[in-house]
């Protein structure tokens, strides 16, 4: 909110020359603001998902009068509220209005303290009005209040329709390219008795034509993707009577809002929420605001950051002249691209070196060059440590504090070189670092091998894991300070390479296939959740971490962001919301509340990205959630799977995947079903398209721990 209130004595002529600035949210424009009177209040409102911890909103002088805020407040909302607004855009309203009216409606009214503005042109129309409590469908999107609902426009005649207009700002440093429309309203007058159509600036809205408001209930009607104008930005909605209708158009209220354009590049949450807490908790005495490392010309001072085209993390940091005491700070823990750490003012106590001493201390935070990753890599130490099995360990297994790996060969670092070409061909980017291909001359044996005490507890824990991994393990390497596991090749990529990336664009992969692979992974990610001493999460399941062999059978793979319960009573875990957008439960993202229920929500949406054969997010629609959503309202199998299968699929089978994976993405997590019930599900889908296929279902297998699980940190070529 800002109101000028003559704050700085100055009498400033705000009529003459206004006062006007810019405000930002993040690095993305949110609105200008011109202030021309000093006794009003001038609101911006966005409605944002936030992706880290903290949000900021910075003022910025375009040269026409020094910035200011009154106040800046911010209000919770359920995530499952206005789908327009999502992780990777946010919308700002421009008009609120409430019709029938001449009170402006907000908290505690409205629980979310939205404004609802009485419209002020209502002329030569009619307001109407109830006592009777509105009510609203559960899934509803917007709960409008009762209060607002209560409250109507209609036109004197069935002949007159109902108008409402607006016109995008021209002085803005970025053109509007579109908005968002929702109108709202109910049937309190007579059951059926308003029927009428849309219009948008003369065109037919197509969907749910005629309108018929239910009676005493919420209703609603919203676009789902942008609305543009041809005529110089000037916007019309028209509510016109249907033929069937006996009474004139009705309309409750109306909201339009505006994009909040988001950059392609981000700044890594995790690289966010640490640097936050270094400078809140140790008050670093520097101009650190806004973002990190964005916009590269506005890093924060000391801070080196590097992109690699879509996130930006933080790889260098200088603590100089900042008066700072005591422990290395955990934050620091949070950065795991943290490649150097200076401080030259107070030496470096880790070392003991005297702050007097002129050359600069450089403390090495991490060096990822050190621990080169081949095939499926550290990830799958991380696993094996989480599922291993609780006992002893006898004395045949440990002699002389070494430890014998009986099913892997040790590699030398030179060995590893030539192998692969002296790391020439990176493969993929896993949870740790990068994979790279090598090629094992033929002839080569896997003997049992010895390892000193210094990689005790790393191959303890990998041998207690080996009846999981022991297939697909081919040896490891601990040469001084290279670490690395080697582990099969697995030729046939990820999932979603057939789905969308290179080898979709040769051959289509089956809806039979695609079943079948859907539910390897549901019985493998089953297996996490179930066949351990304590559930592991995954964090980040998506298409491009279910990987396929020879035979193409799925395999989950890369790790890097897995966690693992610490005991059976545990209900949760609490921690920095993480994993890919599009896929991230947004319950876990409010919350920072991870559980099981969490990759259940990612396979849901992997499971609609399978049936669909589209990406969890575009640029210009909804969700795959909700877009789905629509469809299934609408009973148009045809129009949610992927063309490119024809007529070649069960619809029962698709319909019970699309019923399954909706479920798997219910916004509330408790609501959510289990992987053992998913995979009982998808068991079923793929015998009905089998059947149709005259094939057979005899050899699917029973259960997620009877699956074959690859636990590797290998990501194919993206």
């Amino acid at each position: 909110m800002f109101m000028h209130g003559n704050y700085d004595g100055t009498e400033h002529n705000l009529v003459r020359s206004p006062l006007v600035f810019d405000v930002y949210m993040g690095l993305h424009f949110w609105d200008r603001i011109s202030v021309n009177n000093k006794a009003k209040t001038y609101i911006a409102e966005v409605i944002v998902v936030a992706e880290v911890n903290s949000i900021s909103v910075c003022l910025m002088d375009i040269g026409k009068g020094t910035p200011f805020v009154s106040s800046l407040e911010m209000r919770p909302m359920k995530s499952s509220l206005y789908p327009a607004s999502m992780r990777n855009q946010s919308i700002a309203l421009q008009e609120r209005h409430s019709r029938g009216t001449n009170s402006l409606v907000r908290y505690p009214d409205d629980p979310y303290d939205r404004l609802w503005w009485p419209w002020p042109g209502s002329s030569g129309l009619l307001n109407i009005s109830t006592n009777e409590t509105i009510k609203r469908y559960q899934d509803d999107i917007f709960e409008v209040p009762s209060k607002v609902l209560q409250t109507a426009v209609t036109s004197p005649a069935t002949s007159i329709p109902l108008n409402f207009s607006w016109t995008a700002p021209t002085i803005w440093p970025e053109a509007v390219p579109g908005y968002y429309v929702n109108i709202h309203y109910t049937e309190f007058q007579k059951p059926q008795g308003h029927q009428f159509n849309t219009y948008y600036n003369g065109y037919l809205w197509t969907t749910y034509n005629p309108v018929i408001p239910p009676y005493l209930l919420a209703g609603y009607k919203y676009s789902t993707s942008q609305y543009t104008s041809d005529n110089s930005g000037f916007y019309n909605i028209t509510l016109a009577a249907a033929n069937t209708s006996i009474l004139p158009p009705i309309l409750g209220a109306f909201e339009i809002h505006y994009l909040v354009q988001h950059d392609s590049i981000l700044t890594s949450p995790e690289d966010v929420d640490a640097m936050i807490s270094m400078k809140t908790e140790y008050q670093v005495k520097k101009n650190w605001m806004g973002n990190p490392c964005l916009p590269e010309s506005y890093t924060w001072i000391g801070l080196k950051c590097q992109s690699d085209g879509v996130m930006s993390r933080v790889i260098s940091l200088n603590l100089s002249y900042n008066d700072l005491n005591g422990p290395v700070p955990d934050s620091l823990v949070n950065l795991p691209y943290l490649l150097t750490l200076f401080d030259t003012t107070n030496g470096d106590p880790c070392n003991r070196k005297s702050p007097k001493k002129k050359s600069t201390t450089v403390i090495t935070a991490a060096i990822v060059a050190s621990a080169i990753l081949v095939a499926f890599l550290i990830s799958a130490f991380i696993v094996c440590y989480f599922c291993r099995k609780q006992g002893t360990t006898s004395k045949e297994d440990r002699e002389d504090n070494n430890i014998h790996l009986s099913d892997g060969r040790q590699f030398t670092f030179k060995e590893l070189t030539e192998m692969t070409n002296n790391f020439s061909m990176c493969i993929g980017e896993g949870g740790f670092g990068p994979v790279f291909h090598g090629r094992l001359k033929e002839g080569c044996s896997s003997p049992t091998s010895t390892i000193g005490k210094g990689m005790e507890e790393f191959l303890a824990e990998l041998n207690d894991c080996a009846p999981s991994v022991s297939c697909f393990l081919v040896g490891y390497c601990s040469d001084k300070n290279h670490l690395a596991l080697i582990y099969e090749y697995m030729p046939n990529g990820s999932l979603y390479d057939h789905i969308r990336g290179k080898h979709a664009i040769a051959q289509t992969l089956r809806w039979c296939d695609r079943a079948r692979i859907a539910l390897e992974a549901a019985q493998g990610l089953d297996y996490l959740h179930t066949g351990c001493v304590l559930p592991i999460i995954h964090r980040d399941l998506k298409s491009h971490n279910i990987l396929l062999g020879f035979d193409m059978v799925a395999k989950i793979s890369d790790f890097g962001l897995s966690r693992s319960y610490l005991n059976a009573a545990q209900s949760h875990i609490s921690v920095s919301a993480a994993g890919t957008l599009g896929y991230i439960d947004p319950e876990y993202c409010l919350s920072g509340r991870l559980t099981i229920s969490s990759d259940v929500f990612s396979f849901g949406v992997v499971l609609l990205e399978v049936v669909t054969g589209e990406p969890p997010i575009i640029s210009t629609a909804f969700h795959i959630v909700q877009r789905v959503k629509e469809k299934v309202a609408m009973g148009n199998i045809e129009g949610i799977v992927d063309p490119r299968f024809g007529v070649e699929y069960d619809p029962n089978s698709i319909w019970k995947v699309v019923d399954i994976a909706l479920l798997c993405t219910k916004e509330a997590s408790q609501e959510r079903p289990t992987m053992s019930t998913v995979v009982a599900q998808l068991k079923d889908a793929l015998a009905l398209e089998e059947a149709r296929a005259g094939g057979s279902i005899g050899d699917i297998s029973q259960g997620g721990a009877n699956f074959d699980l690859s636990i590797s940190s290998l990501l194919s070529e993206r």
